[in-house]
């Protein structure tokens, strides 16, 4: 099924959406629920700040394997944008960082607890307003003269607002499937009808890509999984519906973003063809998952 064909490049583009859905889930509940934490004093709240440290560093661990095969793919405009907007996106690395200190900050200390989730949550849109620009930089190939010749740093192209607007309603959504198994509530079912009103109505402003069959995939699962939350809000039921439509629209909506972009795929060298390594690739995959389930474990069993 389109994009997907038998070729090389269909495997590692198939590998990369599996894993930068993996790592939507993990950067959507952190992000989120950091604002959630922020501004909340609920037993969820209390859960999140626990969790947050943890579901950072394994949003983090799980954002290596899709920026590799982002590299791979889409070698010189991703290094070509990188270049552009230089110091500027180098600043993702330190942003993490001070927020990831700040999220352990909020979990061991009452008296620092809110400026410091402060701090994690603009930390956080920081990065991901840092990603959506360099997403938008990337299709921009015209713009790079322009923004090279002037020494601009900031790509402040006008679709970048509503692109931001339509991940962070996904991003809502996505914290609250995560969110609904922590600590269910009508709440959070009314953070994911927001969020995919949110995103709907900025994906409208960006504009419609119909990305073959893709995309009414995509608005199938956002339909049900509208249905699933809005019935979640009435009676507290729903949440195994509102789950799968949740999941299936991240997967087709992960194609549909990436659809701009395949025109520009990079031709695969013979070397690389011809190379191996996905066994270890995929022990590694399991041995990972095998390790984050350890973890999980662990700490649950310490709760308890």
């Amino acid at each position: 099924m389109w994009p997907f064909t038998a070729s090389m490049q269909s495997v590692w583009l198939a590998l990369y959406l599996a894993t930068f859905a993996l790592h939507a889930v993990f950067v959507s509940t952190v992000a989120i629920g950091t604002g959630y934490a922020l501004v909340r004093k609920d037993a969820l709240a209390d859960k999140l700040r626990d969790w947050l440290p943890f579901l950072l560093g394994a949003g983090i661990t799980a954002g290596v394997a899709p920026l590799l095969f982002l590299q791979l793919l889409y070698q010189r405009r991703f290094y070509t944008a990188n270049l552009l907007m230089g110091p500027r996106w180098g600043a993702v690395v330190p942003a993490l960082i001070v927020g990831f200190y700040a999220l352990y900050l909020a979990k061991a200390s009452v008296k620092w607890r809110r400026p410091a989730l402060g701090v994690g949550l603009a930390c956080f849109l920081f990065v991901a307003w840092s990603w959506t620009e360099i997403h938008a930089l990337m299709l921009a190939e015209p713009a790079w003269r322009a923004m090279y010749a002037a020494g601009d740093r900031i790509y402040a192209e006008a679709g970048i607002v509503p692109r931001l607007g339509l991940w962070l309603g996904a991003m809502a959504a996505l914290f609250a499937l995560v969110a609904a198994y922590l600590a269910p509530s009508r709440l959070v079912a009314l953070i994911a009808l927001k969020g995919l009103v949110l995103a709907t109505v900025c994906a409208l402003v960006i504009g419609w890509n119909a990305a073959h069959g893709w995309s009414y995939i995509l608005l199938a699962a956002v339909a049900v999984a509208a249905g699933g939350w809005g019935m979640m809000l009435a009676t507290g039921r729903g949440l195994p519906v509102a789950t799968g439509a949740t999941a299936a629209a991240l997967v087709a909506g992960a194609v549909v973003r990436e659809a701009p972009r395949l025109a520009f795929l990079e031709p695969v060298r013979d070397e690389a063809a011809t190379a191996g390594g996905f066994p270890v690739f995929a022990i590694t995959l399991l041995v990972g998952v095998a390790a984050i389930a350890w973890i999980v474990r662990t700490v649950r069993s310490a709760d308890s």
